[in-house]
């Protein structure tokens, strides 16, 4: 485990093997984890952090060994399953709180673990006394669902100080959920700009910080038009990958379902053809020719009782 002294180097250089705890991110995502940690660091000077989606503290780790954090609030509900907008349900067994203390405490000494605390709850279910001070800066990691993403959004605010960052991670995957963030507070007249940084984190300032992040991280950044647009178009290839063998199996069932369809349709048009010759046969025969009289005054009959 590397010294305070030497954690700070690496976080100050931008060093991901500070992440010392498992963390499910690329590498240029934690790349991109440090720098907002430093572009925190410099604007704030000292910030809490908030995360909500911790599982066993990956990314809680760096701020959790930096000085400059004077406190970080671990927001997690901690299912054992979750939705994804990939159409999958991911499993996270053994998911709990005293799970990410006990591995984190294997890394970080008592006097850095004090820093924490755990709210085993969805974020909108938060009071905002529950978080006093408020947060300077957040990441969104839960359930990567777009309706998910954008409640943790709206629920993280009252968390947070009016100045403030809000990082995403898997930003390629709750696009949409951005968006309807950033219209969000477009109708809240709060002053924002987001930038998206390699390879999956999208940065929103907030407020005073809106200007800084545009200008200190978008030397950094993605263009965002071709991040959207291929993230979107990454996302239903995966669908339809991940989907194809199951459409494919509906698709033969429809096939049989449709086979024997058309074999009972032939059947049912047959018998029909049948009826309709023996009904011509004996029309035609000497025997219903010879009993028309008969059948004409039973007609007769039948008439006049249905008066």
């Amino acid at each position: 485990m590397p010294t305070a002294e030497q954690a700070m180097g690496m976080i100050e250089t931008l060093d991901i093997a500070v992440f010392q705890v498992k963390t499910e991110s690329t590498l240029s995502d934690r790349k991109s984890f440090l720098r907002v940690q430093n572009f925190a660091r410099s604007v704030f000077g000292h910030y809490v952090y908030l995360e909500v989606g911790s599982h066993i503290g990956g990314s809680l780790f760096p701020h959790l060994i930096d000085p400059a954090c004077e406190a970080a609030i671990s927001v997690d509900a901690r299912p054992t399953a979750q939705p994804d907008e990939r159409s999958q349900v991911f499993h996270y067994p053994e998911n709990s709180a005293a799970r990410m203390i006990a591995v984190l405490s294997d890394w970080i000494p008592p006097a850095a673990m004090a820093k924490l605390t755990t709210i085993d709850s969805d974020v909108s279910d938060v009071s905002p006394e529950a978080v006093d001070p408020r947060a300077t800066l957040a990441l969104i990691d839960g359930e990567h669902t777009d309706t998910a993403c954008f409640s943790d959004f709206v629920g993280v605010l009252p968390l947070m100080e009016q100045d403030c960052v809000v990082a995403f991670h898997d930003a390629n995957l709750i696009a949409d959920a951005i968006l309807n963030a950033e219209r969000f507070l477009d109708h809240l007249g709060i002053t924002h700009e987001t930038v998206f940084l390699p390879d999956t984190v999208a940065v929103l300032g907030l407020g005073r910080l809106a200007s800084a992040v545009r200008d200190r991280l978008q030397p950094h950044a993605l263009d965002r038009k071709t991040f959207l647009d291929l993230s979107q178009r990454q996302l239903w290839s995966h669908i339809a990958k991940v989907h194809s063998p199951k459409i494919h199996a509906e698709l033969e069932g429809l096939r049989s379902d449709n086979s024997q369809l058309v074999k009972e349709i032939e059947r049912m048009q047959k018998a029909s053809r049948d009826a309709e010759a023996r009904v011509a046969a004996m029309t035609s025969s000497t025997t219903w020719r010879a009993s028309a009289p008969v059948r004409a005054v039973v007609d007769r009959i039948k008439r006049r009782f249905a008066r």
